[in-house]
């Protein structure tokens, strides 16, 4: 069967501490070429997860014709002094 590579469309990037808990998460468009945005990298140890994350286009759920309510949501905003 002949297959061609896809590039990932995001990347799931995941900590989980020493017992296996997830710390936190989060999506990139790109996937990270270093981890020094981590905080306090040199004083504690990570478990960092970096998952690739392709589309399926064949299960993608597709909305057409959608309204825009940009007046009545700019409306809201102005009623509560912004977002």
């Amino acid at each position: 069967m002949l297959t061609t590579h896809k590039d990932p469309y995001a990347w799931a990037i995941e900590e989980f501490n020493s017992d296996g808990d997830l710390v936190w998460s989060s999506m990139s468009k790109f996937r990270p070429t270093e981890l020094s945005w981590i905080k306090d990298l040199p004083t504690k140890k990570h478990n960092i997860v970096i998952t690739a994350l392709y589309k399926d286009e064949a299960s993608a759920e597709k909305i057409t014709g959608v309204k825009s309510y940009r007046e009545s949501t700019q409306r809201l905003i102005d009623a509560h002094n912004g977002l």
